[in-house]
């Protein structure tokens, strides 16, 4: 090492103080130039020592730079992810709902199917209740049949269809044959009056001010409010044809295929009688 450029962590030389050469002025001198190389190399290091922790923290602000790029990324495809799953279950919750509206309105419209068929079956065997109560009562009109008028009543039978007095309403009456007893003078005779089901005894069997044959011809219900129930189809399928009215006093009736109108024949002994004036 060389004495003229110590280190600056060596000591530094000490006075000879046997010297008589030296002076108190050349040691102070020699003191002051080791601190200032001391302070020289301090400096160095700390710079030295400043600089490894400035890289040292820029490689790590660099590193976590990095990772949070990359962990950016990741979330970034996870929410992508995630909005496109969120996408189908939304698309299959729609699908789903769609489903279940349909299947709900399938399962209405089959209630309401039901509900129809039920009606219908229980009109259906009202229906056939009431033809089966009909035929029965058709059935022992005919066995109640004298022997006298065997004849009449053999054509009657083999030419005539039973209904019920609601049946034989859906035909509109035609002004023919209302002579006979009148009780009441309402230009209805009795025998029809009672075929009809009015009053004998009144004009105005319901009390609505118009008389009863007033109504009847003009379609309306001489026992009640509103009209009748006039059916032209039931018209139309039974031209032709004599009616027996099974209820009441059973009258027959002729309906006439020029018109469709219902003209009372009376009781079965005038049938053929009235039959030959048409």
């Amino acid at each position: 090492m060389d004495p003229s450029n110590p280190s600056p962590f060596t000591s530094p030389p000490q006075p000879d103080f046997n010297s008589t050469e030296l002076s108190s002025m050349d040691y102070k001198d020699r003191q002051i130039h080791y601190e200032i190389k001391k302070r020289h190399w301090q400096r160095w290091v700390f710079y030295i020592i400043l600089s490894v922790v400035f890289l040292s923290m820029t490689a790590y602000v660099v590193f976590v730079y990095n990772e949070n790029v990359k962990l950016v990324n990741n979330i970034t495809a996870a929410n992508q992810s995630l909005k496109i799953t969120t996408q189908s279950l939304s698309d299959s919750e729609k699908q789903s709902i769609e489903r279940q509206r349909q299947i709900s309105e399938l399962e209405k419209s089959l209630a309401d199917n039901q509900v129809v068929l039920d009606q219908k079956t229980a009109d259906l065997q009202k229906a056939t209740a009431e033809q089966t109560q009909l035929i029965n009562k058709y059935q022992n009109f005919k066995v109640k049949l004298g022997s006298a008028d065997a004849n009449i009543y053999s054509f009657l039978i083999n030419f005539s269809t039973g209904v019920s007095a609601a049946d034989i309403s859906k035909v509109p009456l035609a002004e023919y044959n209302f002579g006979g007893e009148d009780t009441d003078e309402d230009g209805l005779s009795n025998a029809i009056e009672t075929a009809l089901g009015t009053d004998i005894n009144k004009k105005d069997t319901d009390g609505d001010t118009f008389s009863d044959k007033a109504e009847i011809l003009s379609r309306y219900n001489p026992l009640g409010t509103g009209k009748l129930p006039i059916n032209p189809v039931f018209s139309d399928l039974n031209k032709g044809l004599i009616l027996i009215q099974v209820e009441q006093n059973k009258a027959a009736w002729y309906i006439n295929p020029k018109d469709g109108k219902r003209y009372f024949l009376g009781s079965p002994a005038e049938v053929l009688q009235e039959i030959e004036k048409l």
